[in-house]
């Protein structure tokens, strides 16, 4: 006697990474890198890039809520004024969001996010800036900080 086995596919995960460490802050726009999958809370997340810099989509979700939370130290301000410190998100090549106003030092955190449609394989990403004059500092990425899609 034939039978048929009927298997669903898994749809849309929820995924995170997590800072590995920390990493001083760019003074032009460049992605912070070395992020871990946070597979404890989010089963299934998987860090991609040369520099494990992406986090990757599992399954497709119309209207996916993307985020970052940089906790930074040390930017310092310098002679001419405040550190401005910001950070922006891309999906694939695409920017979705951006902080504005920037956030000035010494220290704080730097939250963005965005509602985007979301694809199996797309790959999220955080880039930053730290912006200061003479005698400042740029900072730095401190513990704490993620990249989640949901």
């Amino acid at each position: 006697m034939p039978f048929v086995i009927v298997a669903e596919t898994p749809g849309f995960l929820p995924v995170r990474m997590t800072k590995n460490g920390t990493q001083p802050m760019p003074e032009a726009w460049s992605q912070i890198t070395n992020w871990i999958p946070d597979t404890g809370g989010y089963p299934g997340s998987v860090v991609v890039g040369a520099n494990n810099e992406g986090l990757k989509a599992l399954g497709d979700q119309k209207s996916a809520s993307v985020a970052a939370s940089i906790p930074f130290t040390g930017a310092t301000n310098g002679f001419g004024g405040n550190t401005k410190l910001q950070a922006r998100l891309r999906v694939n090549s695409a920017i979705v969001a951006t902080t504005d106003p920037p956030l000035d030092g010494p220290s704080g955190t730097l939250a963005v996010s965005a509602t985007v449609d979301i694809a199996a394989g797309d790959v999220v990403t955080v880039e930053a800036l730290s912006s200061f004059s003479a005698g400042g500092a740029a900072g730095a990425v401190s513990a704490g900080a993620y990249v989640r899609i949901q």
